[in-house]
C-alpha cells in the first residue's frame, strides 16, 4: 500500500512539473491593426487572449501607444529558454525593427526570432507595414527570413483546409487569402512545419507555420486578408495555440531546459 501511494505521489508530482514546464511560455499581442479595422482587432485580440490564458504562462496586450513596452517584453523574452509567441495584427512595430529595413541584422525582432521564438501575423502582409505605411515593403520578410526575393502576393487565392487544418483548427473553413505563403520560395534552412490550408496547386498556403531548422524560430500567418473584419481570427488562432502549439511546437530553447523537458515530455 505504501509503495502504491508513493508511486501515485511521484506520478502526480511529475505531471505537475511537466504541466508547469510546458505552460511557462508567454504571449505578447501587438494590437496595432493593418488591413482590418482597429475596432475589430481590439475585439478579436481580447477574445483571443481570454481563450489562451489557461494555456500560456502569460498573455499581454500592447496597443499602438505601448510599443515601447512591447520592445521591453521582446528583450526580456529573448534567450529566456522558452518558445514564446509574438502576435502582430498586420503592422510591424518600429520599436523592434527599424523602418525601411535600415537594420538588416540583429534587430530586436530578429534576435527574438533567432532565439527560437515564434512570430505570428494576421492582417496585412507580414513585416511590410509600419504605422499604416508600406515602409518596409517586401524587404521586411526578406530580411527577417534572410531569403532574397521571397514575397506574399496573390489576391483572392482560394485556400482549402487540409487534414491538419481540420484536426488542429476545426473552426477554419475554406476562404480566399490575399497574401499567402509562396511555398516554392521557401529555402533551407526554412521549411513548412504546419499547413492548415492551401491552394489546389500546393504552392500557396495560409494559415501556415514555417520553421528555421537551425534556430528553431517559427513564423506563421493567419488571415492575411484585405478588410475582412469578420474572419474568425480569435477562435482559429486560439485553436492552433491550444492544440498544435502547446503540444507539438513548444520546446525549450536553452540546453538545461531542453534536457529537463525531454525527460519529462509525455511521448
Amino acid at each position: 500500500m505504501r509503495f502504491k501511494c508513493l508511486l501515485i505521489t511521484m506520478v502526480a508530482l511529475l505531471t505537475f512539473a511537466y504541466v508547469g514546464l510546458v505552460m511557462a511560455w508567454d504571449v505578447a499581442i501587438s494590437t496595432q491593426a493593418g488591413w482590418w479595422s482597429q475596432e475589430a482587432a481590439d475585439k478579436e485580440m481580447a477574445a483571443l487572449a481570454d481563450k489562451i490564458k489557461g494555456v500560456a504562462g502569460s498573455v499581454t496586450l500592447f496597443p499602438a501607444d505601448k510599443q515601447a513596452d512591447l520592445a521591453t517584453w521582446v528583450k526580456n523574452n529573448t534567450n529566456d529558454g522558452e518558445n514564446d509567441i509574438l502576435l502582430l495584427c498586420g503592422q510591424f512595430p518600429k520599436t523592434i525593427y527599424a523602418p525601411g529595413n535600415t537594420q538588416k541584422d540583429d534587430s530586436l525582432a530578429e534576435l527574438f526570432l533567432d532565439a527560437g521564438n515564434t512570430i505570428l501575423n494576421t492582417g496585412d502582409y507580414m513585416f511590410y507595414v509600419v504605422d499604416g505605411a508600406g515602409t518596409n515593403a517586401t524587404g521586411g520578410l526578406e530580411t527577417m527570413m534572410d531569403i532574397p526575393g521571397i514575397a506574399m502576393w496573390d489576391d483572392n487565392t482560394p485556400m482549402k483546409v487540409t487534414a491538419d487544418g481540420k484536426n488542429y483548427t476545426p473552426s477554419l473553413k475554406d476562404y480566399q487569402c490575399d497574401r499567402p505563403w509562396h511555398l516554392d520560395q521557401i529555402v533551407d534552412p526554412w521549411k513548412p512545419l504546419l499547413i492548415l490550408a492551401q491552394n489546389d496547386a500546393g504552392n500557396r498556403a495560409e494559415p501556415a507555420l514555417m520553421i528555421n531548422t537551425k534556430t528553431k524560430g517559427m513564423l506563421g500567418t493567419f488571415y492575411q486578408t484585405a478588410g475582412e473584419d469578420d474572419n474568425p481570427r480569435a477562435i482559429v488562432i486560439s485553436e492552433f495555440i491550444n492544440s498544435y502549439f502547446r503540444t507539438t511546437a513548444v520546446q525549450p530553447t536553452s540546453e538545461k531546459a531542453a534536457t529537463t523537458w525531454g525527460a519529462m515530455k509525455i511521448r
